[in-house]
């Protein structure tokens, strides 16, 4: 299934140099018809990947990253309805073609229109200038009010909470193995 899977990466033009494994080792079984009916869908769609397979099997999501220990025993031995539900509600979007979640809007569309509204909101309502850029800072607390910090934040803004390394004692080479006094 992996050997089938790169072409998809690859482009419309590897998927005809897809070797069958029967073609490579002549001595093997036949190979599985829902592979065969893979094969032929992937040259038939223009080389991108169905959705449905065979009897109606859905094409599932494959993690990009280990599964951490807790969820591997949560998943396996964890009671009836608290294990880990295998997400097959997987659809296509019809704007992008991405995968998505049924009932949810997908997340590259979600991704553009935020970016869009973004662009919008900077040319409809630029940054405001500061009118009088050379105040006093107590006249600008007085015009601007902001966030007051508590003596707790201007201390921690401070950094004097965080514990700093002693300096190292210095060597020195003429007082090697010699009592110092």
């Amino acid at each position: 299934m992996l050997a089938l899977s790169l072409p998809w990466a690859l482009g419309p033009t590897a998927v005809a140099r897809i070797p069958l494994p029967r073609l490579l080792v002549g001595w093997m079984t036949p190979t599985d018809p829902r592979l065969e009916e893979l094969r032929r869908q992937i040259e038939n769609n223009n080389g991108h990947p169905p959705f449905m397979i065979g009897n109606e099997t859905i094409l599932k999501a494959v993690p990009k990253k280990k599964p951490s220990y807790r969820r591997t025993r949560q998943k396996l031995y964890a009671p009836g309805g608290k294990q880990v539900q295998h997400l097959d509600n997987l659809v296509r979007c019809p704007a992008c073609g991405h995968f998505k979640r049924s009932h949810f809007m997908c997340m590259h569309c979600f991704a553009e229109i935020r970016d869009f509204l973004k662009m919008k909101r900077k040319h409809e309502f630029p940054a405001e200038e500061n009118k009088y850029p050379e105040l006093d800072p107590v006249d600008e607390a007085i015009l601007y009010p902001g966030k007051r910090l508590s003596d707790h934040d201007r201390r921690l803004q401070k950094k004097e909470w965080i514990p700093k390394r002693e300096a190292p004692m210095v060597y020195e080479k003429h007082t090697k193995g010699r009592d110092i006094k």
